[in-house]
């Protein structure tokens, strides 16, 4: 809409002097807001669609794959995830493995002897039942908010890894990398195996398995919708049975856990 014409249609109108220049203050306002809106909108979408491209930074000196994997394993402890070398598609590589809360792999390739080109590799196991995806990535998993942040937090991973990959590079130190307070770096899970399957056979429907293990969202949108129609209980029951059923970090909760 054009706010010239909109503003000229309340200057038209036959209104008291005081009501026509209040429609107008306030017609500035509405479009100066959605205007605004706007803006936002088109930043947020640019930003989600470029979190995970490729960054890429050059050394002053000429290196190779293997001595760029020798330098980073001086100082692997600064990594969060282990890596080693590959080859085959796409090329020769340094391959960290994948981040299980962000199904995100980190490569790292050489290229014109002297740049380093860090690259983010998503390996999302997508499972869908009668159409409806399900999967720990799923809006029924992470619920709306955290699906759209999830670009944004894999792009945060790999800024940070290429972060620590470019000052070990260049002879900088970095620090030994520290989980955050309240993660679990084992990889193991503290809830109990037995009370998630009691509590997604009988009360699976309102999704008190998933409020249990930390998925308070996807246990809201269960609620509402009697655990999405219950084949989101029937799968994560399957899950659960099975050891595949994970808590709010990504860790599987199995039958020999505690």
């Amino acid at each position: 809409m054009n706010y010239a014409l909109w503003q000229k249609s309340a200057e038209n109108h036959n209104l008291p002097c005081k009501l026509k220049h209040g429609i107008i203050y306030w017609r500035k306002k509405l479009w100066q807001t959605l205007n605004q809106l706007e803006e936002k909108t088109m930043a947020d979408i640019k930003s989600i669609a470029t979190a995970t491209a490729p960054r890429e930074f050059e050394l002053s000196y000429s290196t190779t794959v293997e001595e760029v994997y020798e330098k980073l394993s001086a100082r692997a402890s600064a990594f969060k995830m282990p890596f080693k070398i590959k080859e085959g598609i796409p090329g020769k590589r340094i391959s960290f493995e994948k981040e299980p809360n962000l199904d995100v792999t980190i490569w790292v390739f050489v290229k014109d002897d002297n740049k380093i080109k860090v690259m983010a590799n998503i390996q999302e196991n997508k499972t869908t039942v009668n159409g409806m995806r399900v999967d720990k990535n799923s809006v029924m998993q992470k619920g709306i908010k955290g699906v759209a942040n999830l670009p944004i937090e894999r792009g945060e991973y790999l800024d940070e890894v290429t972060e620590k990959v470019k000052k070990i590079l260049n002879g900088e130190q970095v620090e030994d990398y520290v989980a955050p307070v309240g993660a679990n770096v084992s990889g193991q899970t503290e809830k109990n195996w037995l009370v998630a399957l009691l509590l997604c056979f009988f009360l699976g429907g309102i999704g008190a398995h998933r409020f249990y293990v930390g998925k308070v969202g996807s246990g809201i949108l269960y609620i509402l919708t009697v655990g999405i129609f219950g084949i989101g209980v029937l799968v994560d029951l399957i899950k659960i049975i099975t050891g595949k059923f994970t808590d709010k970090n990504g860790n599987p909760i199995q039958k020999n856990k505690n």
